[in-house]
């Protein structure tokens, strides 16, 4: 790219878009490469450690490139060939790396991380917690909040444009607490009940030490600590040998210790300050400071050969790619499509529900359990639940009342039957209780509870397996086919212009629960026969360090009648077992919807698969070795990785931010570009931002980063423009909230499915055959 290109702002009417990312310019040059053959992966480090600073090795296949970092030396392998730097890109960034390192390092930034490239900033100057505190205050320099850039260097590949590279600059922030633990105790500061890690030597020496968590602290034994939740059994170390790991209750003590009876508001300002730095506005500048003190710096791939940063890619400078919108979804709210809206909660206040004329029970039957003595508050939220509420600073306002008619006449239902049983106090023991009623009343009655609702007390969610009150309720209820609906005390307990939002994101989810559908997504009308995989996952663990399992959840989706339709939705199975799992799945679904929707031999068929994880080649065999088997259809692919955790952000710089009805300011989401655009910045990647400014939940929270949707190279439906609109579509389509969520239902159901039954599993009277009966056709795990 060519500076010339980056000159002359274009205005644009709207919005001012800028992502976070400076393309490398370097002089296409041709290198001497030395070429070793790759024998593992101990070869290449040992080859890097006895050369560092000499020759950079990168490994290429099943060779180990090797390129000379200063002048005079011969080149370094069994052979020699000769490239030009455009045609070895990855090579090219690996010596940008390389280059960029070197040149942190003498300027004394510590560089905590090799790839991506990671450094910290100047503790004496950029300390957020100085800014914290009055001017009076010292800061001790062993403690300290700092600005934490992240580097890494990443291909692009625009609409008719070469493969290029640049450098996606990101920046978040880092608590350190730079003491050994015995200098606290000296202090008189508590660590128990804190965790601890040990520093271990990078393999690169222009590397900080990485921190190594070894378990948390039970108790100081003179010199020494006790340890408990270790990964490695370590229950004893010296409290000289570890540091606090610097998360939040950690700080929280250091800063009590040292400003006394000031901690809570300088902790406070402290989370302002936080704040303020996450804000977009601040974010951007930071990024743009960075990048143009780089830019201003002689930086060379190798000796002769230097490289310069340009300015971030922008709209002002017409220099992104093609910005698109993807269409906004169409709400189905009956079986013969005539009642169509564009917004969810108006159309099922409009029309009510898709299911309302063959919905049963038309009556249902619901139990509720809380403690004793909560009783008023519960009886209020409960009536407020099935009646509604009308709030009048709205009606003032003249603007939508959210909840004033109500579960029951929202939904269309002829009335609700409920029952409350007490649980005496908050422990696992009293809610048993409670269920054990619950139950012994249906079976006098003769009746299954249709739903259960479960109060809870915030405090519950820090709980594991047995006990958790609210798990060991589930379990209960679960066993007996008998879905449940959790609700925080501390929530409810809030002025009715907030619990009207509250009661009515419950109450959607409680019809999808009870067996309705709220409403369905309009689908693509094509030819093809069209199903959508899901597959999230969820780490499941008692404590930090204890035994982790991954477990994975499985949605499936499919075109039918003109809408989406959800099918086998409690899947759930080990990390382990998840291939076998998505190919049992695949296999019945398929056999299922083509005798429903009568597809014949030849017919066009479209698989879908929405990852957390990328599809590995063998996998994708699977799948299509086993359509094979399964008949004689015209199918293709697309296997696509959707990507939370990536370095690009993407700026609107003409949003100032909307009103935020907490803080009562505005500014909220200020930068944050709006839902629905994406652009392509290659053939197989994909941005979209599905969290705009309107979205955006606290002001503390920043600006939002858009999702990366990455195709794999063995998809045959390559239209990443429908795929994206189509992630946008799923989206707006989830049951748990009237609020677009930030991931497509395909993944948001697979993560809610397998972190539930993850968590169901350390209930040690659980049996996961209770799936296999009605309940698991339900959508039980909103």
């Amino acid at each position: 790219m060519s500076r010339s290109s980056y000159s002359k702002p274009v205005p644009h009417k709207s919005r001012q878009l800028t992502l976070n990312f400076a393309p490398i310019e370097f002089e296409d040059k041709e290198l001497e490469i030395g070429v070793i053959p790759f024998k593992d992966k101990d070869q290449l480090r040992t080859l890097r450690q006895e050369n560092a600073g000499t020759y950079l090795f990168h490994r290429y296949s099943e060779h180990i490139f090797s390129v000379a970092l200063v002048k005079n030396v011969s080149v370094f392998g069994d052979q020699i060939i000769r490239k030009k730097l455009s045609d070895n890109l990855y090579l090219v960034a690996n010596l940008v790396r390389n280059a960029l390192i070197e040149y942190l390092n003498t300027i004394q930034r510590p560089v905590i991380r090799y790839d991506p490239l990671e450094f910290l900033a100047d503790s004496t100057k950029e300390n957020l917690l100085t800014k914290a505190c009055p001017p009076d205050f010292e800061v001790p320099d062993w403690l300290s909040v700092r600005p934490r850039y992240v580097m890494p260097i990443r291909t692009v590949e625009f609409d008719n444009q070469p493969m290029s590279l640049g450098l996606a600059l990101n920046v978040r922030t880092k608590r350190a607490i730079e003491l050994p633990c015995s200098a606290f105790i000296r202090k008189g500061i508590n660590v128990v009940g804190l965790y601890v890690s040990q520093p271990m030597k990078a393999s690169d020496p222009r590397i900080a030490a990485y921190p190594k968590l070894l378990g948390q602290v039970q108790a100081v034994d003179g010199e020494h600590l006790q340890l408990t939740d270790t990964k490695d059994g370590r229950e004893r170390v010296l409290a000289s040998e570890v540091f606090l790991e610097p998360r939040k209750e950690a700080f929280k003590r250091c800063l009590a210790h040292i400003f006394r009876e000031k901690a809570p508001a300088i902790e406070k300002r402290l989370e302002n300050v936080i704040s303020d730095f996450r804000s977009g506005p601040a974010r951007l500048k930071q990024l743009q400071a960075v990048s143009e003190h780089l830019s201003k710096k002689a930086l060379s791939i190798v000796p002769g050969v230097p490289f310069s940063l340009h300015a971030f890619l922008s709209e002002g400078y017409d220099n992104l790619p093609t910005i698109h919108k993807a269409p906004s979804a169409t709400y189905v709210f009956d079986a013969t499509g005539s009642k169509t809206s564009n917004w969810n909660d108006g159309g099922l206040t409009e029309y009510g529900p898709y299911d309302s004329r063959t919905f049963t029970p038309s009556t249902p039957r619901i139990c509720i359990i809380c403690q004793h003595t909560r009783q008023g508050q519960v009886e209020q939220f409960l009536y407020k639940l099935l009646n509604g509420v009308t709030v009048a600073s709205l009606s003032k306002k003249g603007k939508r009342q959210p909840f004033a008619k109500g579960f029951v006449d929202k939904y269309a239902l002829d009335g609700v039957e409920t029952k409350i049983f007490f649980a005496d106090d908050n422990t696992p023991q009293a809610y048993e209780s409670a269920v054990r009623q619950a139950l012994v009343h249906q079976k006098k009655e003769g009746f299954i509870w249709d739903l259960a609702l479960v109060q809870i007390d915030e405090a519950f969610q820090l709980l594991y397996g047995d006990e958790n009150p609210y798990l060991t309720t589930k379990v209960a209820f679960l066993s007996e086919q008998i879905p449940t609906q959790k609700f925080k005390i501390e929530t409810i307990d809030v002025a009715d212009s907030q619990l009207c939002y509250v009661l009515n994101s419950i109450a959607l989810a409680m019809y999808a629960k009870l067996g309705g559908i709220p409403w369905l997504i309009e689908s693509n009308r094509v030819i093809t026969h069209e199903l959508v995989f899901g597959l999230g996952s969820a780490i499941i663990s008692k404590g930090r360090l204890g035994q982790k399992e991954q477990v994975v959840g499985i949605t499936t989706v499919f075109a039918g009648d003109g809408n989406y339709m959800l099918s086998n939705l409690s899947t759930a199975v080990p990390m382990s077992e998840y291939k076998a799992a998505l190919l049992d799945s695949l296999r019945e679904t398929v056999i299922k919807v083509k005798h429903a929707m009568n597809w014949e031999v030849g017919s066009r068929v479209r698989l879908i698969f929405h990852a957390f994880k990328p599809m590995k080649n063998n996998e994708a065999d699977a799948v299509k070795q086993l359509m094979e088997e399964l008949g004689e259809y015209d199918v293709e692919y697309a296997f696509v990785h959707i990507v939370n955790q990536h370095p690009y952000i993407l700026f609107d710089e003409a949003q100032p931010g909307i009103y935020d009805w907490e803080t009562k300011k505005n500014g909220k989401g200020e930068f944050a570009p709006e839902r629905k655009l994406f652009f392509r910045l290659s053939k197989h990647e994909v941005l979209l931002c599905l969290t705009g400014a309107k979205e955006v939940k606290r002001p503390q929270d920043g600006i939002p980063s858009p999702v990366l949707l990455r195709l794999h190279h063995s998809s045959t439906f390559k239209d990443t423009t429908y795929l994206a609109r189509q992630v946008y579509t799923f989206s707006c389509h989830s049951w748990r909230s009237f609020m677009p969520a930030s991931m497509p239902m395909t993944i948001e159901y697979s993560q809610l499915i397998a972190k539930m039954l993850g968590q169901l599993g350390t209930v040690s009277f659980w049996n996961p055959n209770a799936m296999l009966g009605r309940i698991g056709e339900t959508r039980w795990f909103l």
